[in-house]
């Protein structure tokens, strides 16, 4: 809340103040929001650590838990999407109104766009249509078109919903190829495609939507505004850099002393039985690994079944996290 609340403080400055004369263009918080959320999550997860027998020779992959809950969830997300990147205008007087409607015009379509193309993904790539994936892709659209969802046109929204996907999936493979955990795609989804959709408010902004937005006579760089499209992609690519220093360095202000004095991580015990049986009860769910078809990363023959269980070490055999 602490590095959320500098980075809205240092940007909502008057328009005396406005950097480069056109100031940045995130309308409902791509940076501000989503990539201070996203690169604390990649901080916590890079201090936190894997989990044991997620990487090296045993290393496996857990299986979803339940995938209707996750729909259900981010259907519901998309739904208050609207909320705040509509609800962004903060009035519905004068053009505000025309404003909103665009909005929820683009919100959708970036978010469709990122659905479908994460889901051809999952196809050629996984080697399964991933619910899951299809799912972070939607949220990657709508992350990458919150800040330029009142600038740019529903053509530019189907660009920077599809690139979004391809923002997500690339940097949730790139992590896993680092043997960084980051159990939810958290950092694929809300840093890298907040930095997209940040830099995407400064190449697609169209002039009369920024216009009627912001009042003033700014655009991205995809158009000409008396050469006012370099200085509003620069205001960007400066706030993109900016949120990534501030909030990586808080982050590690947090999570380092955590770690040093051993209060990030449960104990081993606990991280095999599972947090759900040691602190509530009982497990929630079978946690089974999918049967797999053919992809390009993997060979002909489908996976069996096997229990994620049998990946993990036993604990007498494990010496430390």
């Amino acid at each position: 809340a602490i590095s959320y609340k500098a980075v809205v403080s240092t940007q909502s400055t008057g328009s005396s103040d406005r950097l480069f004369g056109v100031g940045v263009i995130d309308f409902a918080g791509s940076s501000v929001v989503h990539m201070v959320g996203g690169m604390t999550a990649l901080v916590a997860a890079i201090f936190l650590g894997p989990r044991k027998g997620r990487f090296g020779p045993k290393k496996f992959k857990l299986a979803q838990q339940s995938a209707a809950f996750q729909t259900l969830g981010v259907l519901i997300l998309w739904f208050g999407w609207y909320g705040f990147n509509c609800g962004s205008t903060l009035t519905m007087e004068g053009t505000a109104a025309d404003v909103a409607g665009s909005v929820a015009a683009t919100t959708s379509i970036a978010a469709t766009s990122a659905g479908v193309t994460s889901t051809i993904l999952s196809w050629f790539v996984d080697g399964n249509l991933s619910i899951g994936r299809t799912n972070n892709g939607i949220l990657g659209g709508l992350v990458s078109i919150t800040a330029g969802c009142a600038v740019v046109t529903p053509g530019c929204a189907v660009a920077i919903g599809i690139l979004g996907a391809l923002c997500y999936y690339g940097a949730s493979i790139f992590l896993e190829w680092l043997e960084i955990d980051d159990v939810v795609d958290a950092s694929p989804v809300h840093l890298v495609c907040g930095m997209w959709g940040t830099l995407a408010a400064g190449i697609f902004a169209h002039p009369e939507n920024t216009a009627m937005a912001y009042d003033n006579g700014s655009c991205g760089i995809f158009y000409t505004c008396e050469g006012n499209g370099k200085y509003q992609f620069a205001a960007n690519l400066i706030l993109v850099l900016a949120v990534i220093a501030w909030a990586g360095v808080f982050g590690v202000l947090v999570f380092l002393p955590l770690k040093v004095l051993g209060l990030l991580r449960v104990d081993l015990e606990t991280e095999r039985v599972g947090l759900d049986t040691k602190e509530h009860g009982g497990g929630a769910y079978e946690m089974e690994a999918p049967v797999r078809r053919h992809s390009i990363f993997t060979n002909r023959q489908a996976e069996s079944a096997t229990s994620v269980k049998a990946a993990i070490p036993d604990l007498p055999q494990v010496q430390e996290i």
